[in-house]
This record gives C-alpha cells, structure tokens and sequence, in this order.
C-alpha cells in the first residue's frame, strides 16, 4: 500500500510518538509510507529511513499562514503519490487533511487519542466536544484506543473501529532485579487529571493514617518509597509538596523531575501506579508491564481493565477512591509471592501491544477501506 500519515510534530505526545511507531511498522512490512510533519521543530522520535519524511509546513511564524501551508503541502503531495490511504494523526492534521483531499476522494482514517468520556470532577470542555462529536461527523473511518470509548460513542459517529496503541519497548525475558520503588509517571501541570494528588493521599493513607497491628510496619518503614518522574512548574511542584508535608510522608516521596531513561526506572520499580482520574489509554501502563513492574491503575468506566484483565496481572479500582487506591498499593507492596506472580503475567499480558501485533491490526483495517 502507498500510506500518507499527516503527523503535527515529532516531539513532545503520546500520539505522535504512535505516529511514528506506526510508520515505521508499516515501512518495516514493506509497504510505501511517506509522513508529513513540521520538521521546522526539534525532531525527538526517530523515524526510520524506510519512512519518506518532508516537511508539512512552509513557515512556523503566523499559525494562520503556518496551518493554511500545511493543506497545500499535503494536497501537492496527494497530487504527486497519490496514496491509497491518509492517515491523520489527531484532530487538526485530520482536518487540514480532509480539506486537501478534497475532489481525490482518497480513504481518510482519523485516529483519537483521547477518552471520549469524563468524569464529572474533570469535565470535558466544550470545544472538544464539538471536536470530538461533531467535527468527527466528516470522517467515514475513525479509530479510537478502547471498546469503552466505542461504547460511549454509540450512534453519534459511523465508521468506529478500535485499534489500541503499540508497545515501544521490548517486553523484558526475564523480571529484572528490583529496588523497594512504586513509580507514578506524568506532567506535574496535569496533576488533576493524571491523580498524582490521590496517589500522594493514598500513600499519606498506607503510611500515616493506617493502624498496623501485630507489629506489622507501614510500607516506608519496610523501605519502600514512591517516586514520581515527569516535569511542571514550580507552582504545581509546591503544591504536591506542600501535599505530601501535609500527608506526612514528604520523606517517602521522590520527585524526579523529567527523566529520558523511563524505560531503567521501569526496571527498577517492583510496583507501577496509574492514578488518573480519567485516561484513554494507559500506554505508560502496558510499558511499565512490560518491564516487570506490578501495576495498579485507577479505572474509569472500564479502559484500564480492557489492559489488566484480571488481578493475576494487576489490580484496577475505581477512580478517585483513595481508600480503595491506598488498599490496592497496600496489597502488593506486603505480598512478595503475589506480586511476584503479577510481575510475571503483566510482562506475557503486554506482548498483546507488540508493535507486531498492533501493525498487523492496521493492515487488515486499512486492506479493507480501501476499494
């Protein structure tokens, strides 16, 4: 297949991290895959040489004059490969892209990122709703990560398929030596939505607040710590600090700040924690299985689970629970035997995301929207 995947950057999200994974998996299988991003920006995924990458912008100045080069660079490139199918990465190069498809009548595929529900303490804005529910109504083909995301859908969209994302990195052979860490990953500027202050109140919970009899000892005293990689702004760090002073485990609690080795912190952590109050699809959480960590993820309406299927590869509760969220951690930070077995399962359960797997999925779908 000749495939056009329109792509805003190569820096900086999960999407387009997928984005590329999934230019390079098609490329690897030898079919034609040109991709067009703004190379006029710090390039961080590395694209491989089989995959034709130009330039999707003339300018990076005036976004109007930057947005409007866009739909007449993709629309020359249309003219000259005449692709079989276009592949727009999220909602704005979608768009640019169904207006330069204009009169080709090429196959579109509009891929979401994003949960298409929220909950009622995070509640989805207006505009993406109208993004989501109503500027989705041009497209005939739209992908979306999870079977909950497709429920909540229903009939307002046509044209549903799910394709979930692919797992980066190899799944360890073996269960690496681990250190006494439960890691969290996520901006620290999107504390609300990633939870990072109900895992730090969960954590006060397991190490403050519990009563522990028969000189059982609370998980800090055992040795364990919690650490929190990505980065933020000095207000929303002082804020989670002020937080774990309040919750008293300011001594049990590292803030590593941004972190390139994610996949070593994986390695070293015996335990993987997901608190969001809401996510579309843990891609954090399938990486951080697959390097033996035993997870814990907050679920809302049922994404989390389509990944941990069963407590034998990790425990799921309902968001914004921190009794249920402390009890959860509790329960396989105290259990060596347990969570060893965890471990192990969450490392099969993750080969399900192989970039293999994921990329044959796209070829069936894409083999049959195209007539």
């Amino acid at each position: 297949m000749k495939i056009l995947i329109v792509c805003a950057k190569l820096n900086g999200g999960g999407a387009e991290r997928v984005g590329v994974m999934l230019a390079n998996g098609l490329a690897k299988r030898g079919h034609n895959v040109s991709m067009l991003s703004n190379l006029m920006v710090p390039v961080v995924y590395q694209v491989s040489e089989q995959v034709k990458l130009s330039n999707l912008v003339s300018t990076n100045n005036n976004k109007f004059t930057k947005w409007f080069s866009a739909i007449k660079n993709v629309r020359k490139t249309i003219q000259k490969e005449r692709p079989d199918v276009i592949i727009g990465i999220m909602g704005l190069c979608t768009l640019i892209s169904y207006i330069a498809n204009i009169g080709f009548k090429i196959p579109l595929v509009m891929t979401e990122h994003n949960s298409f529900e929220r909950p009622a303490s995070a509640p989805m804005p207006l505009y993406l709703k109208v993004l989501k529910f109503y500027c989705n109504r041009l497209y005939k083909h739209i992908t979306v990560l999870t079977e909950a995301d497709k429920k909540a859908i229903g009939n307002r969209l046509k044209g549903i398929t799910v394709m979930p994302n692919p797992l980066q990195l190899t799944p360890v052979s073996k269960i690496p030596v681990k250190e006494k860490i439960v890691l969290a990953a996520g901006r620290l500027d999107s504390w609300h939505y990633k939870g990072l202050d109900l895992l730090i109140k969960a954590w006060g919970k397991l190490n403050g607040e519990y009563t522990y009899e028969n000189g059982q000892r609370s998980p800090a005293d055992e040795g364990w710590r919690l650490q929190i990689a990505g980065t933020g702004n000095e207000k929303s760090l002082n804020y989670l600090r002020q937080l774990c002073v309040e919750k008293g485990v300011n001594n049990s609690i590292d803030f590593l700040g941004f972190r390139n080795d994610i996949e070593d912190l994986y390695k070293k952590a015996e335990v993987f924690v997901l608190s969001s109050r809401y996510e579309g699809f843990g891609l954090v959480l399938i990486e951080a299985m697959s390097q033996g960590c035993a997870c814990v993820a907050c679920d809302y309406k049922g994404r989390q689970s389509e990944i941990i299927t069963d407590d034998s590869m990790g425990l799921c509760c309902e968001p914004e629970n921190i009794e249920l969220l402390a009890n959860n951690i509790g329960k396989i930070v105290s259990n060596d035997k347990y969570r060893k077995q965890v471990q192990c399962n969450a490392v099969e359960r993750s080969k399900h995301y192989s970039l293999e797997i994921i990329t044959t999925k796209w070829e069936q779908y894409l083999t049959s929207i195209i007539k």
